[in-house]
């Protein structure tokens, strides 16, 4: 855990991370609140609460008297609310940023064009 951000969310963050990976799939029971809370070390109402919002969001439902599940469609659910934040929030900052520093289009287009030529040779 960081302090970049609530820790509710950095745990819906993991869970979410876990479900587009693959480690969870659809009807998969997935860690219980306890199970959160001693292993990150948080209140275990911290845990309640990023489980209840991933609840709201449509990822996760109750099965009763066994825990949380991943819902149906969970996935798309996830990577289509982080594209939209990284197209439409992400490179606003982006963008604003290098204009700031005065950092042109082309230059970031090159170092992007970089960074994924490295990434491709990983």
């Amino acid at each position: 855990m960081n302090d970049s951000q609530p820790v509710f969310m950095q745990i819906m963050e993991r869970i979410e991370n876990s479900i587009i990976t693959g480690e969870y799939k659809t009807d998969d029971l997935i860690i219980s609140t306890t199970q959160i809370s001693k292993v990150y070390a948080v209140n275990p109402t911290t845990a309640v609460k990023a489980i209840s919002k991933l609840t709201d969001n449509g990822v996760l439902y109750k099965k009763r008297g066994i825990g949380m599940c991943v819902a149906q469609g969970a996935r798309e659910i996830i990577t289509a609310r982080r594209r939209d934040e990284f197209l439409n929030r992400t490179i606003d900052r982006l963008l604003e940023e290098a204009k700031t520093l005065g950092i042109t289009l082309d230059e970031l287009v090159g170092v992007i064009r970089q960074k994924e030529g490295v990434i491709e040779n990983d």
